[in-house]
Formats: structure tokens, C-alpha cells, sequence
């Protein structure tokens, strides 16, 4: 069993040396380190040439001649790998030292399982643990006491969003033959395609426990972005999360509103996916949502027709939420 490690680099000098130490030192050595970075102008290339030289059999360093941003620089070094199972890795977390081992005990106990993720807790720029009220999976309205089957994971990507953070993810090699190139746009990177295709085959599995540390900085390239108020935040994630999944309903004006915005924007999203990329089953999803976002709708003008009234009127004005 080879297992391999896909690591995107881009000016990461500050936090890159924290996170490959993490990974050179796990209870279940990795055999490949696969680095593609994306025209770093700081240190970072030192830094890797410096990991090199320590590891000349363990390190494949590729220095891409133009920027090709996050989506298909993970694309790239997925691509690149040649282990059974590819850990993605970005460049500014840490990993607990027992990650790679409990991700891999997850794929022995279940043959049919082509990706595992898991949470994480949040650490800042000096590595110190915050938020700690808040986990990652609860800022991204993933709460796994509600998945009582794997298909559930389908129905929470679609009517939620993404709950699936890559750099938890572990894939196995199969993966790379229906998932290769990414089918992404704006607001659909490549975090959320492969929840996307791992759920749709109904393959993809979740470890509850916080492999990772995962960093909140001023530089990043993607993420889950400043979150103010962790226990407000997780109150208000855990009651869309039941409001949406069906567990609760839309008893308050707050509750409607967000329904109805939650339920358009993934509408928004797999129309454009469908206008990008022509996949039937991203038109099949688009319809689905339009139909969510009109059931939600007619909801609310019934419970709250006042304002109902006022927030449509509003919406025409601003050119918000409009059908085509």
C-alpha cells in the first residue's frame, strides 16, 4: 500500500515548514509527497528544495510556469500521484499525528468507501488553538448526529452546501479516473466536486474526530473565512441545518428568509454549473432547487404574507433572487 500526499503551495513560506513537519511525522509514514506550487514569489521554493535535499526519495516538487490558482493546482498534483491513497494538504494547517493512520482505518473497516473526511478544530496564526465553541464542521453547517445513513450526506450537500473541507480529505487512487478534470466554477471549487461525485456514488465516509488543525489567517487563499460570535454563529448554523434537512419548520419570518435565500442559492449554483460544464444532472439538480426556492416562496407568502409582500417587492427593486 502506497500512500501519497498532494500538498499546494503559493507564497506559504509563513506557516509551510509547521505543516510538511506534520506530515513527515505521522504514526503512518507517508511514501510521496507531491508539491505543486503555483508561483510562489516569497521562500516557499527554498523551503521545498531544502525538504528535497533531506528527502530526495520522498518529495516530487513541481514549479508551475504560470499561476494556476487553487483549483487546478489540487487538480495538477492529484493528478501527479501515484499512491493507492492521495491525502490532500494544504500549506498552512497541521496535522495530528494519528491522522493518516485513522483516516486509513476507516477505509479498512468499509471496501466501498472512495473518500473520508473529517473536522477540525481552529487554530490562528501563532498555531494556538481558538473558537473553541465552534468546530469546522459546525461553521459549515455539518452536523454529523444528523446523518443517520450515508445517503443523507447527499441530501445535506444539496440543500445546505458544502460541508466537505479538502484538506481533511483522503482519496483513494480510483477516484482520480471519474473525477479528473474538476467541474467547478466561482462558487463550486473543488472541495465541494468531489463531495459532489463521492456522494452521488454514495462512497464518500466521515471520521467524527479533528484530524487537523486548521489555520484562520489574514493570507488565505480560500476558507471558511472571519467567523465573529462562535456561539451565536453555531446556534444560528444548527438551526438552518434542521430547518433545511427537514427537521424543523419555518416558524419565524428569520426561518422563512432563510430558507427561501439558502434554497435560490443553490438553484443559482448548479444552473451556472449546468451553463458551464452541460452535465445533465447539474440541469436536473437546478430544477430540483427552483422548485425548493418556489415551494419556499409560496411558504412564506402563506405564513407571512405581509412580509412576504414587502421582502418580493424588495427583491424586484434590487434584482434579487429573479428567475430567468
Amino acid at each position: 500500500m502506497k500512500i501519497s500526499v498532494a500538498l499546494c503551495t503559493y507564497n506559504g513560506e509563513r506557516f509551510l515548514k509547521e505543516q510538511i513537519d506534520s506530515i513527515l511525522n505521522q504514526s503512518v509514514s507517508v511514501n510521496e509527497i507531491v508539491v505543486c506550487d503555483d508561483c510562489s514569489s516569497d521562500s516557499t521554493k527554498n523551503i521545498l528544495n531544502e525538504y528535497l535535499e533531506k528527502h530526495p526519495t520522498l518529495f516530487r516538487l513541481y514549479f508551475n510556469e504560470e499561476n494556476l490558482r487553487s483549483n487546478k493546482n489540487f487538480e495538477k498534483a492529484i493528478g501527479l500521484t501515484t499512491g493507492d491513497y492521495i491525502f490532500l494538504s494544504d500549506q498552512d494547517d497541521i496535522w495530528r499525528g494519528d491522522k493518516v493512520e485513522k483516516t486509513l482505518e476507516i477505509f479498512a473497516k468499509d471496501s466501498t468507501a472512495e473518500g473520508v473526511f473529517s473536522d477540525a478544530h481552529f487554530i490562528n496564526e501563532n498555531s494556538t488553538k481558538i473558537l473553541q465553541e465552534l468546530s469546522l464542521w459546525e461553521s459549515v453547517c455539518f452536523f454529523h448526529e444528523s446523518i443517520t445513513q450515508t445517503a443523507d450526506l447527499k441530501k445535506s450537500l444539496l440543500n445546505i452546501g458544502n460541508f466537505l473541507t479538502g484538506a481533511t480529505l483522503c482519496l483513494k487512487k480510483e477516484v482520480k479516473a471519474f473525477s479528473i478534470p474538476f467541474l467547478t466554477s466561482k462558487n463550486f471549487i473543488h472541495d465541494e466536486w468531489f463531495a459532489f461525485v463521492l456522494t452521488d456514488r454514495n462512497t464518500l465516509r466521515f471520521s467524527t474526530e479533528q484530524l487537523i488543525s486548521y489555520r484562520l489567517h489574514s493570507n488565505q487563499q480560500l476558507g471558511v473565512g472571519e467567523i465573529k460570535k462562535p456561539k451565536k454563529a453555531l446556534q444560528n448554523k444548527r438551526q438552518i441545518n434542521r430547518l433545511m434537512l427537514g427537521f424543523s419548520a419555518a416558524n419565524s419570518f428569520k426561518d422563512a428568509k432563510s430558507k427561501v435565500r439558502l434554497n435560490f442559492s443553490q438553484y443559482q449554483k448548479y444552473n451556472e454549473l449546468f451553463q458551464l460544464h452541460h452535465l445533465p444532472i447539474f440541469k436536473e439538480i437546478a430544477e430540483e432547487m427552483k422548485n425548493n426556492f418556489l415551494a419556499s416562496k409560496a411558504e412564506m407568502k402563506k405564513k407571512f404574507p405581509i412580509l412576504y409582500f414587502i421582502r418580493n417587492y424588495s427583491d424586484k427593486r434590487k434584482g434579487r433572487r429573479q428567475l430567468e
